[in-house]
């Protein structure tokens, strides 16, 4: 290998895809579609569907400090699984979801002093798998299915006043299982699934005015059922099923700038990606669980933490965020997006030597004519080297 390129693995080596997952305590039982999030300081993990195909009404608590699982006082509202929560000014939000028989609209608070009250429910339909976006005194509910099918209306919890209030709708197509966020104190919501479709398209909610925007299409693999956060200004998402509605190879991590709309790549969680797992947001860290491992038809317990304050990025961020490769792994056409400052992209084997030449503008390549393995994908600016990128190629 020449020592160009091994200098350059060495810098992409410590560069945030190097920055790696801890695997922490284990939760105490295994589930999907928990209703996950951060309080006080503590992570949560409330109902959802057990190994035995059941939903709950169980909690339980995650201590940082001690590494730690507490079994908390049951959810006082019926058993459920599908159920979605949201955290603002210091307090939780929950509720939806289906019990056994019944789609569920009823809307519950926790406090930091663990006590649920009982709040007004939606007039919305009663419905699985919705997005759920809190912004100060205000939560944002909308899409998810019910027994006539996946839906794409939009409401409006005043958290001050106790009522719900009708939005406008997403201008797409209703879905369930969608990504959500707030992302510098903006709504955002997309992707997810309906029918045969697994979506890309990603839409911003503009809450002064009541509009939505199309914004630029997630540049992955379409998917849905995941989880995602909001943290540091920025919005994540992470794991879940790919455009097939199948596991991916890799738990992919994405972080959306609502300033440049653009998304960067960050390090996967260990393992085959999961349906439907929870994850939560403690200090610089996020924390990984629970879900359904597709390949193993298992419920995993293990519990993995990021430090999200190392995974920094030293060069441009801008620039960063605006060129990357896809699909990953690919099988018959490796695709690049570019900043407009990237003038020529060069492939590379694992043995240093220079398998493609293209400038930018190409934008993709016919990754049939390679062998399949690992590759190094690297952007120029004017012979300077800007970004390294490793990709997968599957003949």
């Amino acid at each position: 290998m020449n020592k160009a390129l091994l200098a350059t693995l060495i810098l992409f080596s410590t560069s945030i895809f190097a920055q790696t997952w801890e695997q922490k305590a284990d939760a105490i039982v295994g589930r999907h579609h928990p209703i996950s999030f951060s309080l006080n300081g503590k992570g949560y993990a409330i109902t959802g569907t057990l190994p035995s195909g059941q939903p709950t009404k169980d909690a339980y608590q995650y201590n940082p400090t001690t590494d730690t699982w507490l079994t908390m006082p049951s959810f006082p509202g019926a058993a459920r699984s599908f159920g979605i929560g949201t955290v603002t000014n210091g307090v939780a939000y929950m509720g939806f979801g289906f019990s056994t028989s019944q789609y569920l609209r009823d809307f519950w608070s926790l406090d930091s002093n663990g006590t649920y009250t009982q709040l007004a429910s939606c007039d919305c339909t009663g419905r699985r798998h919705p997005a759920m976006i809190g912004i100060g005194d205000k939560i944002y509910v909308g899409l998810g299915d019910d027994a006539s099918g996946d839906l794409r209306d939009w409401w409006m919890y005043d958290i001050k006043a106790d009522n719900w209030t009708q939005i406008t709708s997403l201008p797409s197509a209703g879905r369930h299982h969608p990504f959500m966020f707030n992302a510098g104190g903006e709504v955002f919501a997309g992707l997810g699934h309906r029918g045969n479709v697994i979506y890309d398209d990603w839409f911003k909610l503009d809450t002064a005015t009541n509009t939505w925007t199309a914004m630029n299409k997630f540049p992955g693999e379409a998917r849905v059922a995941g989880t995602q956060f909001g943290m540091h200004g920025y919005g994540f998402v992470l794991s879940g099923d790919g455009d097939n509605h199948g596991y991916m190879p890799n738990g992919e991590m994405w972080r959306y700038n609502p300033k440049s709309d653009t998304w960067t790549q960050f390090p996967s969680h260990p393992g085959q990606s999961r349906w439907a797992p929870g994850s939560f947001v403690i200090g610089d860290d996020v924390y990984f669980f629970g879900g359904l491992n597709r390949l193993t038809n298992v419920f995993p317990t293990d519990l993995w933490k990021f430090d999200m304050a190392a995974a920094t990025v030293s060069m441009n961020e801008e620039v960063l965020a605006n060129t990357y490769v896809y699909p990953n792994p690919a099988t018959d056409i490796l695709k690049w997006k570019s900043d407009e400052s990237i003038t020529e992209v060069k492939v590379y084997n694992t043995l240093g030597q220079l398998v493609s030449a293209s400038p930018a503008e190409a934008q993709s390549l016919n990754s049939k004519e390679l062998d399949g393995g690992m590759y190094l994908v690297q952007f120029y600016s004017n012979s300077e080297l800007i970004k390294t990128s490793k990709v997968l190629i599957q003949n």
